[in-house]
């Protein structure tokens, strides 16, 4: 008679995204875009819609749809150094975290300011710049699996970073200066 711990363990060798074949290369890939399918559909049940960047004047589903392509290249990354090690396993782990960052950013742009904005995406690119640097230890072709993705974040971070340090005060001038200058 067979139990359930018999017949969950092939299915759990199936499912295993860190198998050293082809299977696992594409469970790897496609394990971030899951989760984030399962985050916007919990977001649209709240309410919530995810925004991107999308700078230059381009659409926002180009902008979706370059943020959304950085998610496999993350899993795919992750999957390249997983098993090279104590260091693949702690690159792997700083890979989770920014695909985790990366997947829950879209649906906090909502209720940020724009300082607040800026500040989650340059601690976001400061994350993926920490990972790229571990897993390039590992393995160079990894991080550069990695890099659109991360040139993605960090031109998002340093446009709304400098827009911001030139509309907003203390940094930018404000007509109320302007006016306060003139002579009567």
């Amino acid at each position: 008679m067979a139990n359930t711990d018999t017949v969950s363990r092939p299915i759990q060798s199936t499912l295993d995204a860190d198998r050293r074949d082809m299977l696992g290369l594409v469970l790897s890939g496609a394990l971030p875009l899951s989760l984030f399918v399962i985050a916007n559909g919990l977001a649209e049940l709240n309410s919530i819609v995810p925004l991107f960047f999308a700078p230059f004047g381009l659409p926002g589903w180009f902008g979706a749809a370059v943020h959304i392509a950085s998610l496999p290249l993350f899993g795919v990354a992750r999957w390249m150094v997983a098993d090279r090690g104590s260091d693949g396993r702690h690159a792997g782990w700083w890979l989770v975290g920014l695909m985790a960052g990366s997947i829950t950013l879209p649906f906090l742009v909502t209720p940020l300011d724009s300082l607040m904005l800026s500040l989650v995406a340059m601690a976001l690119l400061v994350t993926a710049l920490s990972a790229i640097l571990r897993v390039a230890k590992v393995s160079p072709k990894a991080a550069l699996v990695m890099l659109p993705g991360v040139f993605w974040m960090g031109l998002s971070a340093f446009i709304g970073l400098s827009l911001l340090a030139g509309w907003a005060p203390p940094f930018g001038l404000t007509n109320h200066n302007g006016q306060a200058m003139q002579p009567n």
